[in-house]
């Protein structure tokens, strides 16, 4: 599994943010379209979709916010505060029949750079526009994936390739 941009990768499947756990909900992404698991449960094919956004998901910030957010990490390793988990992210999906938002956790160890999410919401784009299939992010995870997450130059190049290709 590896994490491009605000897509989970897998060898089975593409998610937006992490995968959803026993008690974390997730959105999953297939070639027909989407699914919500857990609170706010619904499936949409591409072709109902108008839109589908993230919004708050974590951004890499200046070098004074990172050593704030690095100082949280610790102090909650430490067991003396710091964040409880993951950053929770909305999926905020525009259908025929309206607006739903789905709740999913980040999958970003820290945060996404800004890049890694303008991209990732053209990728997005395509999904919902029908020129673009999530089969493409499982076939590089295949391939390519390997449990190993790319560095962000590399993240934002892949996410740059499905963007235009």
């Amino acid at each position: 599994m590896a994490m491009v941009g605000l897509f989970w990768v897998s060898e089975d499947a593409v998610h937006l943010g992490a995968p959803p756990g026993e008690s974390a909900p997730g959105v999953r992404l297939a070639a027909e379209g989407l699914d919500a698991v857990g609170c706010g449960s619904g499936t949409w094919k591409w072709a109902e979709l108008s839109s589908v956004t993230v919004v708050g998901a974590p951004v890499r910030a200046t070098p004074g916010r990172q050593l704030s957010m690095t100082l949280d990490v610790v102090l909650g390793a430490m067991g003396l505060g710091g964040p409880e988990g993951p950053a929770e992210m909305t999926v905020r999906v525009q259908a025929s029949d309206g607006v739903a938002e789905l709740l999913v956790h980040s999958a970003a160890a820290g945060a996404y750079t800004p890049r890694e999410i303008e991209l990732s919401h053209q990728v997005l784009d395509r999904f919902v526009a029908g020129t673009l299939s999530p089969a493409v992010l499982s076939t590089w995870g295949c391939a390519h994936g390997a449990g190993k997450t790319p560095r962000p130059a590399e993240r934002e190049a892949l996410l740059q390739q499905w963007a235009q290709s």
